[in-house]
C-alpha cells in the first residue's frame, strides 16, 4: 500500500529543509561510494579536577549490575551462551548485500543494526532523521544551515488527520532548532557523516571535515543531552527557527551555562565544558548564529530542552553506550539498562529521559533519582527525567506459559480442560485437515506466508498428540510436516536464503519488494518465527511420540533463524544482537534498510508477540532454560509496551485521548501513528493485524477487558459483513474474553472453511477456545 497522508506541514522558515516521508517500503537508492576519513578515536574528555569523573563510573555501573541482579534473587542470563555463535549453514550461500555500507562507516568486525533507531544515518544521503527520544537528529544539508541538526516537538504542535476519531497524527520534522557545527565548516560538501561503534542501544556519529577536525557525538536511546565532542575546530551553533536571546547564566567550575531563546518561544539551556587550561567564550553573532572566539583542542556542549537548575548537577557528564543486564524468577523478570558515562559532573551521573512504560516499571530505587522534569515524545506520551547512569525495571512474567492454551480471563483457570463434546469436536475437525496438502501448500515464494502455513499444520499436530491423544492423526500429519519443513532446511523452497557478509543475516533471495522485503531486512521477527514455532512443535511432537532424532538433526537450521532476528550476544560475529527487539522502546522494529522520514515502523504487535513466543517454545523444545527466561522477560516487556502503545483500553492515559477511539495504533512510527495498514484500510485489517495469530501468547499481551472494549466499539458492528479469513481471527479473538461464544461460532453448523484464515485451523481454534468454557 502506498499511503496517501499529506505532507507534514512546517513553519515557513523551514519547508525548504522539509524531507516528506517514504510512506511505501519501496526500493531506496543507495548510499554513495565517495572516500571519506577513517572515524577517529573515541573521545576521553578531560575532567575538572573539582568534580567527580564520570569515567570512573563504569566499573561502578557493573557493580550496579551486579547488587541489582542479586537482589533480584534470580537467575541471571549469560548472553554469549544462550545460542550458539558458530558460521552460518554451509547451506547458505554468502554474498555481498545491494545496499551498502556509507563509505568511511566502521564496521569493527561485528555486524551491523539494520532495524535500529540510527538506521536512517546509513542509509541513502543520511539526512532522513533519526529519533533518540525525545530528540531527532538529522545532517543538516541546508546551504545556510548545515551540520547536525536538532529538534524537539510539543504536544501543541502535532498534526491530527480529519475527523474523530483522527486516523493518524505525527510530529513535524525538520525544524532545526539548533544546529551543530564549525566555522571551519565551509559547506555541506565538505562534510560527512560517519558512523561506527554499533551497539543494539547506541551508535557513534562523527561529522568530519578531515580526520583531525570533526565532532563526536554518542547516540544513546534515552539521552537527555544531545552532546557534541569538538576536535581541532572553532564551535558554532545555527538556529533556523532564530535565536530570540542569548545569556551567560553561570559558571561552575569549568563548565558554563547558556540560556536560549529561540523565535518560536522555546527555551533550550546549553552547557559547554572545556579543559582548565582553556578560555573560551560564546558570541551571539546574528539572529541565526552563535559561535565560539577561538578554535580548541577540544570541548564539549550539551543542549538540552527547558531549564531545571536540578538539571545543572549532571551537566558535563554524558553517555557513550549501553549494556543490558536481565535475570528472572518465577513470576518477575528483571532488566536493567546500564550507561556507561564520559566526562564529569557534580552528581556523577548523567540526566536520561524514560519512557512511560519504563516508569511504571521502574524498581523502588529509580525514586530517588528521578527530577522534576518532564518533556513530550513524539508518538510514546510523556517522558520523565532522571539523574542516574542505571535504568532498573521489573515486570511481570509469564513462566507458566506453554505450549498448551494458556488465559489470563479473570475468574478462570488457566489450565486447559476439556468436556468430551469439545474433544470430539475437535477430533471431527482434525481428521479432516490432517489430509490436508502442508507439502505443496506451504511451497510458496514467501517465508512468512509459507511460515504460517507450517505453523498451522504444526498447531494441528500438537492438537493431535496433546489434546485428542490420537496416534493414528499423529502418525499421518507428521511426516509430510517434516517434509514440508525440510525443504526450507535443505533451502530449496521457492525463494531461498542466503547469508548476506555486508550487513550480516539470511536474506530472501528474492528481490526487494518480494516478500515483504525480506531481502532488505523488514519482518525477519515475524517470517522466522512461524517456522521456529513449527520446528518446536515438531522437535516436541517427535521426540514424545518416540522417534526422537528430528531435534538433532534440525537444530541448528532453527537457531540459525533465531539468531538472525533474536540472537542475544554482543559478541556474535555472524548476526547482529537483538536485530528486531529494542529493551528502551519495549517493543520491536519491523522495518530493516529502507529510509524513512517517519523512522522505524511495526504495524503488528501481535506477531511481535509470536517472536519471542517462538523463543519460548524452541527453549522449551531444546530444554534451554536461559532461551526461556529470555523470552519470558521479552514478553513481560512487550506486555508493558504494547498495551502502552499500541492497544488502547479506555483507560489508557498515556496516549492522545483523541485517538484512544480507534483502540489500536495501525502502523506505529518513531514519529507517526497511523490507524491502517501496508495492505489495506478495511477496519477488520487494522484492528486484527495486531491479534493474529491468536497462540496461547495472546492472552497474556491482550487483555480481556481490552479486547471486549474493541469488540463492543470496533468490531461488533462490522463482523457480520466480513465473510472471508478476518471473520475467523476476528471470532477466535473473542475466545480472549468470551470463549463460549468463540466456540459456538467455530461449532456452529453454518460454519465454513471460507471464514478461516490461511494460518488458522478449525482443529486448533476448536481446541483454544473449547479449553476455557
Amino acid at each position: 500500500m502506498i499511503y496517501d497522508r499529506p505532507p507534514m506541514p512546517l513553519p515557513s522558515e523551514e519547508r525548504r529543509a522539509v524531507v516528506t516521508s517514504n510512506f511505501d517500503r519501496g526500493v531506496p537508492q543507495l548510499p554513495p561510494r565517495n572516500g571519506v576519513p577513517q572515524l577517529p578515536p573515541r573521545n576521553k574528555a578531560q575532567d575538572a579536577s573539582s568534580r567527580i569523573s564520570c569515567n570512573e563510573l563504569e566499573a561502578q555501573a557493573r557493580l550496579s549490575q551486579f547488587s541489582f541482579s542479586s537482589a533480584a534473587e534470580g537467575t541471571l542470563l549469560d548472553f554469549d551462551n544462550i545460542l550458539p555463535n558458530s558460521a552460518p549453514l554451509a547451506i547458505f550461500p554468502q554474498a555481498a548485500h545491494e545496499v551498502p555500507l556509507p563509505s568511511g562507516t566502521s564496521r569493527d568486525n561485528i555486524p551491523v543494526q539494520t532495524n535500529k533507531f540510527y538506521g536512517n544515518m546509513l542509509l541513502g544521503n543520511q539526512t532522513n532523521p533519526i529519533w533518540t527520544h525525545p530528540y531527532s537528529l538529522w545532517f543538516a544539508k541546508d546551504p545556510s544551515f548545515f551540520g547536525l541538526a536538532v529538534s524537539h516537538t510539543t504536544e501543541s504542535q502535532r498534526v491530527y488527520g480529519p475527523g474523530s476519531p483522527p486516523p493518524y497524527f505525527f510530529s513535524p520534522n525538520g525544524i532545526k532548532s539548533i544546529v551543530f557545527s564549525a566555522q571551519e565548516f565551509d559547506s555541506p560538501n565538505d562534510l560527512s557523516l560517519n558512523l561506527g561503534y554499533f551497539k543494539h542501544l547506541s551508535a557513534q556519529a562523527y561529522l568530519q571535515k578531515n580526520s583531525d577536525q570533526y565532532i563526536h557525538f554518542p547516540l544513546i536511546q534515552g539521552m537527555g543531552f544531545v552532546t557534541a565532542i569538538y576536535h581541532n575546530v572553532q564551535p558554532k551553533l545555527q538556529s533556523a527557527v532564530g535565536f530570540l536571546s542569548f545569556n551567560l547564566v553561570q559558571s561552575f567550575g569549568n563548565i558554563r551555562k547558556y540560556n536560549i531563546m529561540l523565535q518560536d518561544q522555546r527555551e533550550w539551556t546549553l552547557y559547554v565544558t572545556v579543559p582548565d587550561s582553556v578560555s573560551l567564550d560564546l558570541n551571539l553573532l546574528d539572529g541565526n548564529t552563535i559561535a565560539a572566539s577561538q578554535g580548541v583542542p577540544e570541548c564539549t556542549f550539551q543542549v538540552v530542552v527547558g531549564d531545571g537548575n536540578e538539571i545543572d548537577s549532571a551537566a558535563g557528564c554524558y553517555p557513550t553506550e549501553c549494556s543490558l543486564t536481565c535475570s528472572t524468577t518465577d513470576s518477575t523478570g528483571y532488566y536493567s539498562i546500564s550507561y556507561s558515562l564520559a566526562g564529569s559532573s557534580s552528581s556523577a551521573k548523567t540526566l536520561l529521559y524514560a519512557l512511560p512504560h519504563h516508569v511504571r516499571s521502574f524498581t523502588d530505587a529509580m525514586a530517588s533519582r528521578r527530577i522534576n522534569s518532564q518533556v513530550q515524545s513524539t508518538v510514546c506520551g510523556v517522558m520523565t527525567g532522571y539523574i542516574t547512569n542505571i535504568f532498573e525495571l521489573a515486570v511481570s512474567i509469564p513462566t507458566s506459559l506453554e505450549f498448551q492454551p494458556f488465559t489470563t480471563i479473570p475468574g478462570i483457570d488457566n489450565r486447559p480442560t476439556y468436556s468430551d463434546e469439545v474433544l470430539d469436536a475437535i477430533r471431527s475437525a482434525a481428521s479432516s485437515e490432517v489430509n490436508g496438502d502442508v507439502i505443496n501448500d506451504s511451497n510458496l515464494n514467501s517465508m512468512y506466508f509459507s511460515g504460517k502455513i507450517l505453523a498451522k499444520y504444526a498447531w494441528i499436530l500438537y492438537c493431535c498428540q496433546y489434546i485428542i491423544n490420537d496416534s493414528g492423526m499423529v502418525s499421518a500429519l507428521l511426516p509430510k510436516l517434516k517434509t514440508a519443513i525440510g525443504r526450507f532446511v535443505n533451502n530449496e523452497q521457492i525463494l531461498p536464503l542466503k547469508y548476506e557478509t555486508t550487513w550480516g543475516g539470511l536474506i530472501s533471495t528474492g528481490a526487494p519488494g518480494e516478500d515483504f522485503g525480506n531481502a532488505y531486512y523488514n519482518d525477519h521477527h515475524f517470517h522466522y518465527s512461524y517456522h521456529v514455532i513449527a520446528a518446536a512443535i515438531v522437535a516436541k511432537v517427535d521426540r514424545d511420540a518416540g522417534e526422537n532424532n528430528w531435534l538433532a538433526q534440525n537444530k541448528e537450521w532453527v537457531e540459525n533463524l533465531l539468531r538472525d532476528y533474536a540472537n542475544p550476544s554482543q559478541n556474535d560475529i555472524y548476526f547482529p544482537a537483538f536485530r528486531a527487539f529494542d529493551w528502551f522502546c519495549g517493543h520491536s522494529w519491523a522495518k530493516g534498510l529502507f529510509e524513512s522520514g517517519d523512522g522505524k515502523d511495526e504495524e503488528s504487535s501481535s506477531e511481535d508477540v509470536n517472536a519471542s513466543y517462538a523463543l519460548k517454545l524452541w527453549a522449551l523444545a531444546t530444554e534451554n532454560r536461559s532461551l526461556a527466561s529470555l523470552a519470558d522477560l521479552q514478553l513481560g516487556v512487550l506486555n508493558t509496551s504494547i498495551n502502552s502503545y499500541f492497544l488502547y483500553s479506555n483507560t489508557n492515559d498515556i496516549m492522545p485521548a483523541a485517538i484512544i477511539p480507534n483502540k489500536v495504533s495501525g502502523i506505529l512510527f518513531e514519529n507517526k501513528i497511523d490507524h491502517t495498514t501496508y495492505f489495506g484500510a478495511e477496519l477488520q485489517y487494522i484492528q486484527m493485524i495486531h491479534a493474529i495469530p491468536i497462540t496461547p501468547a495472546s492472552s497474556f499481551i491482550r487483555h480481556s477487558t481490552f479486547v471486549q472494549e474493541e469488540w463492543n466499539e470496533k468490531l461488533a458492528g462490522i463482523v457480520e459483513k466480513v465473510n472471508d479469513g478476518w471473520k475467523g481471527i476476528m471470532l477466535l479473538n473473542v475466545a480472549l474474553f468470551e470463549p463460549r461464544k468463540s466456540y459456538d461460532f467455530f461449532h456452529s453448523p453454518t460454519f465454513t472453511p471460507a471464514y478461516l484464515d490461511p494460518g488458522q485451523s478449525l482443529t486448533w481454534s476448536l481446541a483454544y477456545a473449547g479449553a476455557f468454557l
